[in-house]
């Protein structure tokens, strides 16, 4: 799907690569079926994001036990519905054995780091 405001000799973006690789990953006759509207509906729901940055954005990745992990905290304003936001407390609940690890593991790293800046300045332990 070429786009009318770009030159052809110019390399297709990401945006058009994704548009593209969709189309091409449907059943001719689905594609041949679809509308000019449809298709550029189609191409704004990829291309254009539905949400916007978040303020608050840390991503952090951890080499543990031969394995990378990951831990993303984002933050903002609340723009999702209520209805979203039960469906997204069910499907993804709080109270559950991995989060509690975790939380537990983060609990006992940062008093453990409390305890050494303690003993460090208090001069239990001197250096």
């Amino acid at each position: 799907m070429q786009q009318a405001d770009r030159p052809i000799s110019e390399p297709p973006t990401a945006e058009a690569i994704k548009v593209n690789t969709l189309f091409d990953r449907l059943p001719p006759w689905v594609v041949d079926s679809l509308s000019t509207e449809q298709r550029e509906a189609i191409h704004k729901a990829l291309v254009e994001p539905a949400w916007k940055l978040h303020p608050i954005n840390i991503r952090v990745s951890v080499p543990f036990l031969n394995r990378r992990y990951y831990v993303t905290v984002v933050g903002g304003e609340e723009k999702r519905s209520l209805e979203r936001r039960r469906h997204d407390r069910h499907k993804y609940p709080l109270r559950t054995i991995a989060n509690v690890f975790f939380m537990l593991g983060l609990g006992t790293i940062f008093y453990m780091v409390a305890i050494l800046a303690l003993a460090l300045f208090s001069a239990v332990i001197e250096i």
